[in-house]
C-alpha cells in the first residue's frame, strides 16, 4: 500500500475526529449556556429589573444571597459562551475561513462585553447602600443588550455556515438568521427610539421562536450529527 496514501488516510481520520470533538464542545457549551441563562434571568434578574427602587429596597436583604447564584449562573454563561465561539470558529474554519473568524470575532466581542457587564452586579453585590444596588444592575442590563448586538451580527454570519442543501441544515440557519436580526434590530432600535422599552416585548415577541429553538436546534444537531461526516467534504456549500 503507499505511504502516501495511508498517511493521507490518518490525517483525514484524525481531522474527523477533531471535528467530532468541536462540535460537541459547541453544543454541549450551547445547551448548558441555555439553561444557566433560564435560571439565571428567568428566576433572579427578570423579576428585580421590573422592580422600581422603593421595592427593591425592601426586597434587597432577601434578593442578595439570590443575586449571589445569580452571578455565578453568568460566570457559567461567560465561560460557556467562550468555549462555544472557539469550538464553533474551529468546526466551521474548514468550510469558510472568512466567515468563521468574522463569525468568532463578533461572537468574541459579545463575550467581552458580557464580561464587563457581570462586573457590574459584582458591583452590585458589594455595593454599600440600595442605590447603588439598584444602579448596578440597571447598568448590567444596558451593557449585556448592546453587547447583544455584536452577537446578532454573529448570528447572521453562522446563519451562513450553517446553511446547507439539507431541509433540516437549512430550517436551522433560517431560524438562526431571524434570531439574528431581531438580537441585533431590537437592540439597535433600544439606542435611538426613547420609549423602546415600551415596545420592547411586542416586538421581541415576533422573535421569541427563533431566538430561543434556533442556537439550541444548532446545538442538538452538533451533538448527535455533527463532525460524524467531516465538513472539509462539504466546501462546496461555502459562498
Amino acid at each position: 500500500m503507499n505511504s502516501s496514501f495511508v498517511v493521507s488516510k490518518i490525517y483525514d481520520m484524525k481531522k474527523s475526529v477533531n471535528q467530532r470533538f468541536y462540535a460537541i464542545l459547541s453544543g454541549v457549551s450551547i445547551i448548558i449556556m441555555a439553561v444557566a441563562a433560564g435560571l439565571a434571568m428567568g428566576l433572579v434578574f427578570a423579576p428585580v429589573l421590573k422592580m422600581d427602587l422603593e421595592t427593591f429596597s425592601a426586597q434587597l436583604p432577601v434578593f442578595k444571597s439570590s443575586l449571589l447564584y445569580g452571578i455565578l449562573g453568568w460566570v457559567i454563561i461567560l465561560i460557556c459562551d467562550l468555549l462555544a465561539t472557539w469550538g464553533l470558529f474551529k468546526y466551521y474554519f474548514p468550510k469558510n475561513k472568512s466567515k468563521s473568524a468574522v463569525m468568532g470575532v463578533f461572537r468574541l466581542i459579545y463575550s467581552v462585553i458580557l464580561g464587563v457587564a457581570i462586573v457590574q452586579l459584582m458591583r452590585a453585590l458589594a455595593a454599600n447602600t440600595e442605590e447603588e444596588s439598584y444602579s448596578f444592575i440597571h447598568s448590567f442590563e444596558v451593557i449585556w443588550q448592546f453587547g447583544l448586538i455584536f452577537f446578532g451580527v454573529h448570528l447572521l454570519y453562522l446563519a451562513r455556515l450553517v446553511c446547507e442543501n439539507r431541509t433540516v441544515m437549512r430550517i436551522i440557519a433560517g431560524l438562526l438568521f431571524m434570531a439574528g436580526i431581531g438580537y441585533f434590530g431590537s437592540n439597535i432600535a433600544d439606542l435611538f427610539i426613547g420609549n423602546y422599552e415600551e415596545i420592547r416585548p411586542n416586538i421581541e415577541a415576533v422573535f421569541i421562536l427563533p431566538m430561543v429553538v434556533g442556537e439550541l436546534g444548532l446545538a442538538i444537531w452538533l451533538l448527535i450529527k455533527g463532525g460524524k461526516t467531516s465538513i472539509v467534504q462539504k466546501q462546496q456549500y461555502a459562498s
